[in-house]
Parts: structure tokens; sequence; C-alpha cells
């Protein structure tokens, strides 16, 4: 079976940047599938692509080469990787996309790819101009050794914010992705999360005064209008709104930092914090 590409873009569908990247990889892999994952990852939002590549990673074939493209700093001097798990590859452009599913699978390889062949390539898209050539060479069976070389996983970009701060009653997190519905999804991986949030006394949103959550493993359980914290689908913490938008109620949005109390303190600065 050939392995199937996954894109991953914030391209959306209205411009050619989708269609064309998938001309380039019908050319030079015709026989590999091309899924689309998702092309409506906000404009330039690499920690909800991190969220959308970790949360969905592990439902797609164990061959599959995933294409990341959220890339702020095209053009510029910043690396692209690519991790492998076992026949699993995916490639991004160093600048965080990839520090949820480092964590979530810390015996990945990481390689740095050359990018000397690539002197022609668009400044402005190497979407198609890179990381489609790329994939195309690893799905027609070139060697990753070939086009990379191998770098420790902590060379990697880690930005500030994409990792949670945590103390014995507190944690500092931030809203990596909103869905539909409203549910203000966290990056607190339901484990361990789920367990430690358990142990804490109560459960608090440092705002002012502080807020009380409750726990709760359904939507139903939570009284109406009422805000919860739920372990998702997606396998992470989420703040939800029994019958309305937690996002609206808590006026939150994506890359929002907040805190999360188990127990009340007080101190100078009951506010949600924004980036």
């Amino acid at each position: 079976m050939s392995a199937p590409i996954v894109l991953l873009t914030d391209f959306g569908h209205i411009d050619p940047y989708v269609g064309q990247m998938k001309g380039v990889l019908a050319t030079m892999a015709p026989g590999a599938p091309i899924i689309d994952l998702c092309h409506g990852i906000r404009p330039q939002s690499v920690a909800q692509a991190s969220y959308f590549l970790v949360s969905s990673f592990g439902h797609f074939p164990e061959n599959a080469i995933f294409v990341c493209v959220v890339d702020p700093g095209v053009g510029t001097d910043r690396s692209i990787v690519c991790l492998r798990m076992g026949d699993r590859y995916v490639l991004a452009p160093d600048n965080g996309l990839l520090t949820a599913l480092i964590a979530e699978y810390p015996a990945a390889t990481c390689y740095r790819m050359h990018l000397e062949t690539f002197e022609e390539a668009s400044p402005t898209f190497h979407g198609r101009d890179i990381f489609c050539p790329l994939a195309s060479l690893l799905a027609t069976g070139h060697a990753i050794a070939d086009l990379g070389i191998p770098i420790p996983a902590d060379e990697l970009t880690a930005p500030a914010g994409m990792v949670p701060i945590a103390s014995d009653f507190s944690v500092e997190c931030t809203v990596q992705h909103i869905d539909t519905f409203g549910n203000v999804v966290l990056n607190l991986p339901s484990v361990p999360w789920l367990e430690r949030l358990a142990l804490w006394p109560e459960l608090l949103l440092r705002v002012s005064p502080p807020m009380p959550i409750l726990r709760t493993t359904t939507f139903g359980q939570l009284p109406r209008n009422t805000l919860g914290c739920i372990a998702g689908s997606q396998g992470f913490l989420e703040l939800v709104l029994n019958g309305g938008s937690a996002a609206q109620h808590l006026k939150l949005d994506i890359g929002d930092a907040l805190t999360l109390l188990g127990t009340y303190v007080p101190d100078e600065d009951h506010a949600i914090r924004t980036q």
C-alpha cells in the first residue's frame, strides 16, 4: 500500500495554494493517496496546528507522511524538520508545531532537512516548493538519512506558552483551540491532568473573584449554563458550558493564557492574562 500523505495547513480553500501542493504531490508521488486533515487552522496559529496534529496522529495508517505547513517564518533561516516514528514521518517548520507530538512520542527520531537543492523555491511558499517534494521523496522510498541529518529533539524550537507551568495547586495553561460549540481546549493532556486535578480540593479559574469549575465526565451531568471541565474526545482537558459557549462566557480566544487553581490563595492578580 502506498504511503498516504496527510496535509495540515492554514491556507484555507479560497486560494489555489492547497491545490498546487496536491498537484506537486500527484506529479512526484502519483501513487500516494492524499488526505486533507485540515486547512482551516487559524492563520499563523502554531499552537492550534500542534494540537490538531497530536490529537489526530494516531488515527492514521502506520506509514502515513504528514505535511504540516503553518509557517509564519517561511523564507527566513528557520529550519524544516522531520520526526520519524516507526514508518510514520512528520514534516514541519521548526517553530514549535511539533512540541505536543514530541511530548507524546519522546522516542521519535528528529532530522533537520537538507535544503541546499531547493534554492529556486519561492521564499513565500515552501509548502509547495519544499515540503511537498520532500514528502514525495519519502513516499517513493527515499531514505530519510539521505534527506536530512539527525538532531536531538531538545534542539527544536519550543515557544513560551506551549508547555504548561505547574505547581502543587495551580497550572498556567493556554487555549490551543475553540471548537464549533465554544468548548475551550487547553494544552493540558487528559493523561495525566485528569487524575491530577481530581486530587485538588477544588477547581477554580483564576479571575476576580475566582470562578468555580465543576469536574464532569459528560456534558449532560452539568446543570444548564454551568461551567465545567471535561476530558474531551481529542485527549485534552476542555472548559465547557452546558447549553452555551464557554469561550464567549469567559471571553477567551485561541492563544489566551489562564490559570487553574486547586485551592484559593489570594494574590494581587486574578485576571485572565492574554499573550
